[in-house]
C-alpha cells in the first residue's frame, strides 16, 4: 500500500510543477501557443521602439546643442565683423578730416606767404595813380592783381571786409583809435592799414585797423 501512494502521488507533484510553469513569463516556448509569441513580439518591438526613441531623443538634444553653439559664435562672428567694420570707417573718416585738415592748413600757409606780393601791388597801384603814371602801366598791375585775386578766390580766400564796419575782434586787429568822424559811429573801422584774408572760417591774416572812438 505504501508503494502504491508514492506513485501515485508523484505524478501530482509534476502536474503541480507543471502548471506553475508557465508563470515564467510569456516569451517562454513551452506549452505556448500562436498568440503567446505574439504578445512575447508586440513586448520586444514595443521595448525596441522605446530604446531607439531614448537613442533619438539623445541624438536630438545633442545636435540642438550643437546649433545654439554655432549660433551663439555666428553671432559673435557677426558683432565683431561689424566692430571691425565700424572701426574701419571710422578710421577712413578720420584720415580724409586728416588729409582735408591738412590741405587746408597748407594752402592757408602758402596763400599767407604770398599775400605780401599782393599789398606790394596794391601799393604801387596807389603809387603810380598819385605819381600820375601812364595809364598802360596802372592798367597792367591792375590786371596782374585781377588775376591774384582770381586764384584766391578759387582757393576759397577772400578779403575780410572792414572799412565802416564794426570791429570784430574774429576779424580785425586794431592797433589804435582816431577820433570819430561826422556821422561815424564808435567802435567801426575808420582806417585800414593792412587788409586781412580768410579762407572760408579759417582767418589767414586779421586785418589791421584803427577804431573810431
Amino acid at each position: 500500500m505504501l508503494n502504491e501512494s508514492k506513485v501515485n502521488k508523484e505524478p501530482a507533484v509534476n502536474e503541480e510543477y507543471q502548471e506553475q510553469e508557465p508563470m515564467e513569463g510569456c516569451c517562454s516556448t513551452k506549452g505556448k501557443d500562436e498568440g503567446s509569441h505574439s504578445c512575447c513580439r508586440q513586448q520586444i518591438d514595443e521595448e525596441s521602439e522605446h530604446q531607439c526613441n531614448c537613442i533619438e531623443d539623445a541624438e536630438a538634444g545633442s545636435l540642438e546643442k550643437k546649433l545654439a553653439e554655432a549660433e551663439a559664435k555666428q553671432d559673435e562672428y557677426l558683432k565683431a565683423a561689424q566692430r571691425l567694420q565700424a572701426d574701419f570707417d571710422n578710421y577712413k573718416r578720420r584720415n580724409r578730416n586728416a588729409l582735408a585738415e591738412s590741405y587746408e592748413a597748407g594752402t592757408a600757409d602758402t596763400v599767407e606767404a604770398f599775400l605780401p606780393v599782393l599789398d606790394n601791388l596794391d601799393r604801387a597801384i596807389d603809387s603810380l595813380s598819385s605819381a600820375g603814371a601812364d595809364d598802360s602801366i596802372i592798367k597792367g598791375i591792375e590786371l596782374v592783381r585781377r588775376q591774384f585775386l582770381d586764384t584766391l578766390s578759387k582757393l576759397n580766400v577772400e578779403e575780410i571786409e572792414a572799412m565802416g564796419r564794426p570791429f570784430d575782434p574774429e576779424l580785425h586787429n586794431a592797433v589804435g583809435q582816431v577820433e570819430a568822424a561826422e556821422g561815424q559811429e564808435e567802435n567801426t573801422i575808420a582806417l585800414v592799414l593792412q587788409k586781412g584774408y580768410r579762407m572760408g572760417e579759417r582767418v589767414i591774416r586779421y586785418s589791421m585797423v584803427q577804431v573810431a572812438r
